[in-house]
């Protein structure tokens, strides 16, 4: 299979979920090539350590595109260390070369965090989300889009602050503070007008990805409205952690 999976990681997940989300990933990625990057020396696949860079969008890019740099094949699977994925979802192949593609038969899952009474509760969005742990593409498409994010910041603020520059504008400055700010906010209300447009779709595969929930996620506490404590094919979580 002409397919690498990314795993990404900051190393600030605890580690006895990172452990199961690692085993999980080995058994369900069979023999497809696993490339981690990481910030702090880890035994899985070829691991690439960039050191304690920090957690932001900025490391972000930079942990994915040396990732994308390493691998050799034509299309890449994104694994995010707070994840379960299924086989299903890494021999999914994209159908078009210029498309991100967006996996959405994922469920939050709640484990750890202010809620403990909700321990082991599936959930799930109506609407479609476009979380790039579930992200599926062509390699050199995705080289692309990162280089170009990481183009308009490499300068520093004052570079793309400068609104003389053709396709530059001031609120890319913002955009800048947010990237290296460790927030979680969406940089593309701020970029869209300054960046590529690259078409996005979405697929489902039949059993589900799940999205774990704890106490130190990047983009924070998400839970939907579509509940339940028991999936098909991953069964109860409780079970799952033991």
């Amino acid at each position: 299979m002409d397919k690498t999976i990314l795993y990404i990681t900051d190393n600030t997940l605890d580690e006895t979920l990172a452990k199961k989300c690692r085993e999980v990933l080995l058994r369900e990625a069979g023999d497809i090539p696993i490339i981690s990057i990481s910030q702090k020396p880890i035994d899985l696949g070829t691991n690439i350590c960039l050191g304690e860079i920090g957690r932001s969008w900025m490391s972000l890019y930079k942990q994915q595109l040396a990732g994308l740099k390493e691998a050799k094949t034509k299309y890449i699977s994104i694994a995010e260390h707070d994840c379960l994925y299924t086989r299903e979802h890494f021999e999914w192949m994209p159908p078009k070369d210029d498309v991100f593609y967006y996996n959405q038969n994922c469920w939050f899952v709640q484990w750890g965090g202010n809620h403990p009474e909700l321990n082991g509760m599936y959930s799930t969005y109506w609407e479609e989300r476009y979380a790039l742990s579930q992200l599926v593409c062509n390699r050199e498409l995705y080289i692309k889009a990162i280089e170009e994010r990481i183009y308009m910041f490499k300068n520093g603020l004052k570079a793309i602050t400068n609104a003389g520059e053709p396709g530059v504008c001031k609120e890319l400055g913002k955009v800048y503070k947010l990237a290296i700010s460790g927030s979680s906010a969406h940089l593309s209300g701020y970029m869209e007008r300054h960046l590529s447009k690259f078409n996005a779709e979405t697929f489902k595969t039949i059993n589900p990805n799940l999205d774990i929930r704890h106490k130190t996620n990047f983009t924070g506490p998400k839970r939907g409205k579509n509940r339940t404590y028991k999936l098909p094919y991953w069964g109860k979580f409780n079970e799952i952690m033991k």
